[in-house]
């Protein structure tokens, strides 16, 4: 597109006098030449003169030429279009999500073929080329949208695309931390609202992640029904729920029952007992497919449960029994995976031991260890009520090194507890997460309300007690502690109303490497004669500290080792920390670690951590989904200490399908975290107008002096003067 216009450098009375003065000049040459020529020659004379007033004439007016390019077809726009199962469902009538994909593709093709080149890729586990697609309708087509990204971010950059466009539900899993392209990114969510489609669907499986050999665990299934017509809610008064396990790649039922769908959210509980055998076992739940539902990929959540021979060994230290101790011990007796072992005085040089027994625990039938490498055995430490003065002073300093060194402590309120117990003098009394003094300290009795503080919500030792306490207004305790405040960095997680105030209930701190919490009463066990609601959340209590405050990790009786996440993704890559009790000699440790994959097994490089002792770190890269086994062996000289197994079962944690619903705020997140917008399937035009605006914004707009434009205002010139010279010669005027 071109535009021409003036810019005169004259006034505009000067250029007309200039114009006029040319013009007499022109006819008085005329005249002066038709006096001794023939009309034929004093125009062939006078013609180069008139075409060169008529060029300074233009030069006197500069005439400039306007010209708007077009932008250069050097970058490319990329469109990925989603070819999963989960598109082939037809939430709208007549069409699936990938054929209404599809048409808003063709239309964007339409739209900018005429100002950009586009290139369509298709992905669901993979990115590949739209030619290669092959729909298999009976096979399950999975979504690894993090992996897509991981692909176009590593193609798409700035120097070869101007932008990349996502036509997709969105997968089943979000995203946490994705790699992003070096371009805009702009998604479209192609899915229509739930409210008009008539589905059952699994939506949340609640199961343990780990689980005892041998132990009981339950496994809840909750079920949403819609319905948008009556005749298929008539079709649905109740569904079979089923409970499968996978044995030797044929899925055999655990569980079965029916749940009734007057409301449109159902639950379904089983109870099973784990195998002997440690390892990963597979599950899945179904809901019975009901003709007439926008598909069936919803009707099933596959699980795992990994079974292993782990134990979480807690040491509880008291001067007597009391109701503290035993219900302590009956809720964590609960869980599979913790040994409780219990040391009490019943005279001043006599001690009894119950419970879980282990190698090297001999010492404590002489009472609490002296000995930093005995409390070592265990991952936890709970401290009953009494004075400091029933400690020896290298009994304090092991229990102040095993903290320091990684260890966490408990300590329970009571009559002789905290400043009233005389610890505020002693080595021991930077454990304590409150600021205790004998003088301040007060144990009352009465009742105290118990509320959670708005720091601690979301943290999973009160989970379920805030739950509780959210639904009644009559949680409280009998007893309490009252100490100084809180100490720097300290925090609490529960706290109880006394006197107008808020007085910590439950508090925790890091101290070192380890960590503390103290307890302020003694009367939280009465929680378990109150109601079924507050006995479940003091269980739940008890089972969620002691793994909270022991950072529990994996392992057995020398080896704890600690994994970076629980679960991984396909190309992510996975640390191990790895940790052997005890203190040893340099150079006596020797670690050997190797990855087995689909039989083929690869070295695993383990090194020590710098400035942790008796500490190390294995690194590794799970390149794709498959079954994993991790093997370590710890060699003491030439005699192997103990080893370690786990199979980790890499891939998408939820099945294809598992969420139909397009989570339109996590998409939109994405894309403006990647520089683009998010655009829902109805709002398509206004991502193809978006589009536009950017590639106009690339248009050149250029102003070019004709004068100056390739020299042919010169060449010209140059050309009437040769023409000029050439008559005058063949008339014989030179």
């Amino acid at each position: 597109m071109e535009v021409l216009r003036w810019r005169t450098h004259l006034h505009p009375i000067l250029a007309a006098a200039m114009i006029l003065i040319l013009v007499v000049w022109l006819i008085v040459l005329f005249r002066r030449q038709r006096r001794s020529r023939s009309l034929r020659q004093t125009v062939l004379l006078l013609l180069p003169k008139v075409l060169i007033v008529l060029l300074i004439i233009l030069a006197y007016f500069d005439p400039v030429r306007s010209v708007v390019q077009r932008p250069k077809r050097d970058k490319k726009i990329m469109v990925l279009l989603d070819t999963s199962s989960s598109m082939d469902c037809r939430d709208e009538t007549g069409l699936a999500r990938v054929e209404r994909a599809k048409g808003l593709a063709q239309d964007l093709a339409e739209e900018l073929r005429s100002f950009v080149d586009l290139e369509n890729l298709d992905f669901d586990v993979e990115v590949h080329s739209a030619k290669d697609t092959k729909q298999a309708s009976e096979q399950i087509r999975g979504t690894d949208l993090g992996k897509c990204l991981v692909t176009i971010a590593d193609k798409a950059d700035s120097t070869n695309y101007l932008s990349a466009v996502l036509l997709t539900d969105g997968g089943d899993e979000l995203i946490q931390t994705p790699k992003l392209p070096r371009v805009p990114l702009y998604i479209t969510g192609v899915g229509s609202s739930p409210d008009s489609w008539n589905d059952l669907a699994v939506t949340e499986v609640t199961a343990p992640k780990l689980v005892e050999q041998d132990g009981n665990f339950e496994v809840t299934a909750d079920i949403l029904a819609r319905f948008a017509l009556r005749d298929f809610a008539a079709k649905v008064p109740a569904a079979q729920v089923k409970l499968e396990e996978k044995q030797q790649d044929q899925w055999q039922t655990r569980g079965s029952e029916f749940v009734r769908l007057e409301n449109p959210r159902a639950r379904a509980k089983f109870s099973l007992q784990a195998p002997p055998e440690s390892g990963t076992n597979e599950y899945r739940i179904t809901v019975q497919n009901i003709e007439g539902e926008i598909s069936n990929l919803n009707n099933v959540r596959d699980f795992s449960v990994e079974v292993r021979k782990e134990t979480l060994h807690v040491l509880f230290f008291a001067q007597e029994l009391g109701w503290d101790f035993s219900m302590i011990r009956k809720e964590l007796a609960r869980d599979p995976s913790v040994e409780l072992t219990a040391l009490f005085r019943i005279s001043e040089q006599r001690f009894i031991v119950q419970g879980s027994r282990q190698k090297g625990d001999e010492q404590l039938e002489a009472g609490f260890p002296s000995s930093k490498e005995v409390l070592d055995l265990y991952k936890c430490i709970i401290v009953g009520s009494f004075g400091a003065a029933q400690w020896k002073e290298n009994q304090l300093t092991a229990l102040l090194q095993y903290v320091r060194d990684g260890g966490a402590a408990v300590f329970l309120g009571g009559e002789n507890s905290f400043g009233r117990g005389g610890y505020d003098r002693t080595i021991i009394e930077p454990l304590f997460p409150l600021r205790i003094s004998r003088a301040q300290s007060a144990f009352q009795i009465g009742r105290f309300g118990v509320s959670v503080p708005a720091a601690a919500l979301g943290n999973s030792v009160v989970e379920e007690a805030t739950r509780i306490i959210s639904q009644s207004d009559s949680v409280s305790v009998e007893s309490l502690n009252v100490e100084g405040p809180l100490k720097d960095g300290a925090v609490a997680l529960l706290e109880a109303s006394a006197a107008g105030r808020y007085v910590p209930l439950v508090s925790m701190q890091r101290y070192g490497k380890g960590q503390t919490m103290a307890v302020a009463t003694n009367t939280l066990w009465k929680w378990c004669r109150a109601s079924d609601e507050l006995k479940e959340a003091y269980g739940y209590f008890w089972q969620e500290t002691v793994k909270n405050i022991t950072s529990w990790e994996e392992g057995q009786r020398f080896l704890a080792i600690k994994w970076d996440q629980q679960q991984y993704n396909p190309g992510e890559n996975a640390s191990a920390t790895i940790r052997i009790a005890g203190r040893h000699d340099n150079g006596q440790l020797r670690l050997a670690a190797e990855m087995e994959v689909e039989g083929k097994s690869t070295p695993i490089t383990v090194e020590p951590m710098m400035g942790r002792e008796s500490t190390f770190k294995a690194e590794m890269n799970f390149a794709k989904s498959a079954r994993y086994r991790f093997e370590l062996q710890a060699f003491l000289g030439e005699q192997m200490l103990e080893s370690y197994e786990k199979t980790i079962v890499v891939g998408t944690r939820l099945n294809e399908g598992a969420n139909l619903e397009v989570d339109h705020a996590f998409l939109n997140n994405l894309a403006a975290q990647a520089g683009g917008r998010y655009f829902q399937e109805t709002e398509f035009e206004n991502l193809i107008s978006t589009l536009k605006s950017r590639i106009l914004s690339r248009v050149v707009s250029m102003e070019i002096p004709l004068i100056e434009d390739n020299y042919v205002y010169i060449l010209i010139f140059i050309g009437i003067l040769i023409t000029e010279w050439i008559i005058r010669r063949r008339m014989n005027l030179l």
